[in-house]
């Protein structure tokens, strides 16, 4: 039942990511497959300008509240827990992103 859940788990992660996407104007793109994510981070929507400083920050932030991840080109915070995380476990995950997005957002 590991591909059913991980299909669950896609369609959950792309709602939550896209509930913070319309909530924190830095996000300017999500993208992802299955329990694999990237949380694409700009400056600006419109000149997609690399908010490299900002995902810094987040993930630093991440990371003191206990979740972990690797920062790819630069902004793209990725995103790619087990896929065997419990449903509670995504939805910490997403709590503490969202937690640290808040704390940078302007």
């Amino acid at each position: 039942g590991l591909l059913k859940k991980v299909m669950n788990d896609e369609v959950y992660m792309k709602t939550e990511l896209e509930k913070l996407k319309e909530k924190y104007s830095i996000i300017g793109d999500i993208r992802g497959k299955g329990l694999l994510w990237g949380v694409e981070l700009v400056i600006d929507r419109e000149t997609k300008e690399k908010a490299v400083k900002e995902a810094e920050q987040v993930m630093y932030k991440c990371l003191k509240r206990g979740l972990s991840f690797k920062v790819s080109a630069g902004n793209v915070l990725q995103l790619s827990p087990a896929l065997t995380i419990s449903r509670e476990e995504l939805q910490k995950a997403i709590n503490i992103l969202e937690e640290s997005l808040s704390e940078i957002q302007y």
